[in-house]
């Protein structure tokens, strides 16, 4: 899981927030849940087939397509879907798990681009399972939260003001997580050499990489 600051700039901020102030038509998130989901699942979302949902999607590809952080953690090869989600006073997502495929394509990562200011809701944190507990997570506009796509994650309800974010799921080009991490890592690191880093700071990023590679080749 990684949270990548700044994806969208003020400019694309307020791209969206001009596209859709224009009466978007939003509808009952329901449509798009599947299984156990539909009955937890109490948000709207901007109608996929309109104007302002693939104006919206495609103005925030471009941006975590570009974008080097995202590039060298996801690796995307294929966005299945990206939507813009709604919570007012009263909506939530349950506690959920994301499709393993979407619109027919598998999905490696999920992630969640706040549109509103943490200030602008009440609740309506992004709550996340992990091996030591759930975490929970409320970020700046215009930042954005890369999670593996089989992680357990709810939104809790929003008590006062509006939650508006932007969700959607990639296929990598790298299908392990575990080799996308080392991946990242090694990229982290060569960065490293032209950033000034320290040397040994540099060498204990390294000796990691090597631990990973070593669990992952060596017999018993």
């Amino acid at each position: 899981m990684l949270a990548v600051a700044g994806v969208l700039d003020r400019h694309i901020l307020d791209a969206i927030h001009e596209t859709l102030a224009d009466d978007a038509p939003f509808i009952d998130g329901g449509y798009s849940a599947r299984g156990g989901a539909r009955s937890v699942k109490h948000n709207e979302q901007l109608a996929p087939d309109s104007a302002p949902s693939r104006a919206i999607a495609g103005m925030i590809e471009q941006r975590l397509r570009a974008h080097p952080v995202v590039q060298a953690y996801a690796r995307p090869r294929h966005f299945a879907r990206i939507q813009v989600s709604r919570h007012r006073a009263g909506m939530g997502y349950g506690l959920h798990v994301d499709d393993a495929r979407i619109d027919g394509v598998r999905t490696d990562l999920s992630f969640t681009c706040f549109l509103s200011t943490p200030e602008d809701y009440q609740g309506g944190a992004l709550c996340v399972q992990e091996h030591g507990g759930e975490r929970s997570i409320k970020l700046a506009a215009g930042d954005c939260l890369l999670y593996p796509a089989s992680t357990l994650h709810r939104v809790e309800p929003v008590s006062d003001g509006e939650r508006l974010v932007a969700v959607g799921w990639i296929a990598s080009e790298v299908r392990d997580a575990e080799e996308r991490a080392i991946l990242y890592a090694l990229d982290q690191a060569l960065a490293s050499l032209h950033d000034g880093v320290a040397r040994e700071q540099l060498a204990l990023t390294l000796h990691h990489i090597r631990g990973q590679l070593q669990r992952r080749w060596m017999d018993p």
